[in-house]
Formats: C-alpha cells, structure tokens, sequence
C-alpha cells in the first residue's frame, strides 16, 4: 500500500499538470479570440474611418463643383448680357448708318434739283 501512495501522488501531480496544462491552452485560445476580434475591430474602424473621409471628401468636391457651377452661371448670364448690349448697339449703329444713307440720298436729291441745270 506505501507503494501506491507514491504513485497516487504522481498521478495527482499528473492530474494537475494536464488541469494547467489545459487552462493554458484555454488561456492561450482566449487571448488568441480576443486578439482576432481585435483585429477586426481595427478593420472595421480603419474601414469606416476611410469611408468617413470618402464622404468628407465628396461633400468638399461637391461643395466646390457647385460653386463653380453657379461661378459659371453668373459669367453665362453677364455674358449673355454683353451680348444683348451689343447687339442694341450694332443696332442702333446700322439705324444710324441708315439715316446717314437717307439724309445723303435726301441731299443728293436736294443738290440735283436746286442745281443750276435744272432751271
């Protein structure tokens, strides 16, 4: 029997070491998930940090093509009134051109019949 006490006492110690030896590994699989999730986590948060900058980014780029945009609407309308005002002008230069004609014309008539020659 003192034989077996030996014995007993090893194989409780062998007990105990793989009890250890599987709360370690318990341990170890614990951290091992923990670090996995982790990981995850920082994907995810650098994932949607780079997509919340993409959004900033488009937000700013549309912010800027809508000024530019309306830039180019305001030089399209001062533009198209440039145009008008010259074409008022062009106009009233070809009224004037006319009435030169005509006053000329009337002249010339006048000089004809008033001449000399005539009488």
């Amino acid at each position: 029997y003192s034989a077996l006490i030996p014995l007993k006492v090893s194989l409780a110690q062998a007990i105990n070491i793989a009890e250890q030896s599987t709360l370690h590994k318990l341990e170890l699989a614990e951290i091992l998930q923990i670090s996995d999730l982790q990981e995850k986590q920082k994907r995810t948060n650098s994932r949607l940090n780079t997509e919340t900058k993409v959004k900033e980014v488009k937000k700013i780029a549309n912010a800027k093509l809508k000024s530019c945009a309306e830039i180019l609407q305001e030089r399209e309308e001062e533009h198209q009134r440039s145009i008008s005002r010259l074409n008022d002008r062009i106009t009233k230069l070809k009224l004037r051109c006319e009435n030169k004609d005509e006053i000329i014309h009337s002249l010339t008539n006048s000089d004809r019949t008033n001449s000399p020659e005539s009488t």
